[in-house]
């Protein structure tokens, strides 16, 4: 796999894009372009499936993200099929809206989105598992109500780490949750925007907790203010490039 998503260019990304369409494992419809594409499926009536996972909101709509950028194309066919491969997940939840005034830009530009949750089959079991009820929501003593106090931060820890946190209700599938948040976070690092709002140096991933352009639960704030991190306890917000 060549390189991350977020160091590539936007000509690189779409020509990838396009190796992928010609061995049939994508459609692109029209009008793709080396600046925005359209992945076939997403329209208004049918929802997308991508790497066989069908992409929609919470309430069960189809997922209409418009046109977006190469970059953020391709790291989102990278993580379907991240998902899919290493999860059993069948569908993937995407928040359409509620993004914190800093971020509309990149949303409106086609070089983010917001991860909600997932469906995976746990042998024969349907499982649901979403960032609100799963991560952002778990009570613990350093979340109280599910919110971190107004003062806390600039770092914060992983709040599924902390012995009282049982986001199911049992000690595996508490451990389970953790991990799969943890695995999502990892991933995400690896080809969204992380430590900088370049294609990032060599050198370690952050962790949950620490300052990043991952926005999630745990996250220490976003640059208008320190507590609007609770802006963030339904999702994942994923980008390429810069906050402009």
């Amino acid at each position: 796999m060549p390189g991350p998503a977020r160091a590539m260019s936007c000509a690189a990304a779409y020509a990838r894009l396009r190796k992928l369409a010609n061995e049939q494992v994508i459609r692109l419809a029209e009008p793709s372009t080396a600046n925005r594409v359209l992945l076939d499926g997403l329209g208004p009536h049918t929802p997308g499936i991508i790497a066989g996972v069908r992409l929609h909101d919470t309430a069960g709509a189809p997922y209409r993200p418009g046109l977006l950028d190469p970059r953020n194309a391709l790291a989102l066919i990278r993580f379907t099929e991240f998902l899919r491969d290493n999860f059993g997940v069948t569908e993937l939840l995407l928040d359409a809206g509620g993004h914190c005034a800093a971020l509309r830009e990149s949303h409106r530009t086609g070089r983010a989105i917001d991860v909600a949750g997932v469906v995976m089959l746990v042998g024969e079991v349907r499982r649901r598992i979403t960032v609100a009820d799963h991560w952002g929501g778990v009570a613990t003593a350093a979340t109280p109500g599910g919110d971190w106090p107004a003062h806390a931060g600039p770092s914060l820890r992983y709040r599924l780490d902390e012995p009282d946190a049982h986001p199911l209700g049992d000690p595996d599938g508490d451990m389970f949750v953790a991990d799969f948040f943890r695995s999502v976070y990892d991933f995400a690092a690896g080809e969204w925007q992380d430590r900088s709002t370049g294609p990032d140096p060599a050198g370690p991933p952050t962790a949950i907790g620490e300052p990043s352009l991952i926005r999630h639960p745990d996250h220490p704030g976003c640059p208008v203010a320190p507590h609007r991190r609770r802006r963030y306890r339904t999702h994942l917000h994923l980008q390429i490039g810069g906050t402009e």
